[in-house]
């Protein structure tokens, strides 16, 4: 995978934002920048390249950019970019329409359109992460897409959250990922990106097939997640929750080589795996972490565990405690 960090800050200060602007150019789009005190602007910036698509971490200092249709003519990169708020105060005009986005709020802008905005955060650095997609990826009509840039889109719940999730992660994880890695993570990337932008339009049928099948499993998975401790979880309360049939939901894990209780009886016990390895919680017993998760039977739970890890909960306990939670162990296959 590869990462390239940038920081102007070792640079003469006269060099710094013609630096910036050279770097900015190359990496993103070209803009006119405008700064008060170009002797003390500051920009760093964090590029993970996934082939197609690029995410990039930035830190600025306050300025103003403009993209005039003369430097779209120059060059272009025909991209889409999605830029969630992370701090400071931002702004961004396009389309004849004015965005004012809070923290982690996303707003969208396409390159091949004159735009302008600001940054601030009065003498700190303001930040955000940029996500850059060529806009042929996006599988929605473009035509209803550019009604929504210049637009803050919240991310506090739905699919902008899951969206909003994903690229927080793709970015403090940067380092972890191998090459091969990279055009999977740029296809969920596109598709939670499609499928926001088709909540957003209130445009799901217009969402291709595949897309929407992989956007739902990631909800699903989530939604798991997010009740593992629930007893009654299962898969007719999933499908009810995601307003599919439990063909359908069956269908689409049949797709990903597992099953819905495997998934979900496989996760609870991780999490149990996890909670016995922790010296933190040496004082609960093994049937209320088992319960904590999700198992109602001691029984169903210490035979579940046996076939996973190969020896029974309170053995296994026994091997973790003494070399703390980097005990943990890999289910069986």
């Amino acid at each position: 995978m590869m990462v390239t960090a940038y920081d102007n800050g070792a640079l003469p200060a006269d060099d710094r934002l013609p630096h910036w602007h050279d770097h900015m150019s190359r990496a993103l789009a070209a803009s006119d920048l405008h700064v008060h005190h170009p002797h003390d602007f500051r920009a760093s910036m964090r590029f993970l390249d996934l082939g197609a698509v690029q995410v990039s971490h930035l830190s600025l200092s306050t300025m103003r950019f403009r993209r005039t249709p003369k430097l779209i003519r120059d060059s272009d990169p025909e991209q889409l970019c999605a830029g969630l708020i992370l701090s400071g105060r931002q702004a961004l005009s396009q389309g004849g329409r004015d965005a004012l986005p809070g923290l982690y709020d996303l707003v969208l802008y396409d390159t091949s359109r004159p735009h302008q905005g600001w940054v601030s955060n009065g003498e700190g650095l303001a930040g955000n992460l940029v996500v850059q997609v060529p806009r042929s990826l996006v599988a929605l009509p473009m035509n209803r897409v550019l009604d929504l840039t210049a637009v803050s889109l919240a991310t506090h719940s739905g699919v902008a959250a899951l969206l909003a999730q994903f690229m927080l992660r793709l970015s403090q994880d940067a380092d972890q990922y191998r090459p091969t890695d990279g055009p999977r993570l740029a296809t969920v990337l596109v598709d939670l990106l499609s499928a926001t932008l088709a909540h957003e339009l209130d445009a799901g049928p217009a969402l291709l097939p595949e897309s929407h099948h992989r956007v739902l499993v990631l909800r699903i998975q989530a939604f798991i997640q997010q009740h593992l401790g629930d007893p009654e979880l299962g898969p007719r309360v999933i499908a009810a929750a995601h307003q599919i049939s439990l063909r359908q939901l069956h269908r689409l894990f049949a797709q990903q080589a597992t099953t819905v209780g495997a998934l979900i009886r496989r996760q609870r016990l991780e999490r149990c795996c996890r909670d016995l390895a922790d010296p933190s919680l040496g004082s609960r017993t093994i049937h209320s972490i088992a319960a904590r998760w999700g198992f109602q039977r001691p029984a169903d739970f210490t035979r579940s565990f046996r076939a996973a890890y190969g020896m029974p909960p309170s053995d296994y306990r026994a091997l973790a405690l003494p070399s703390g939670p980097s005990g943990h162990m890999a289910p069986n296959a």
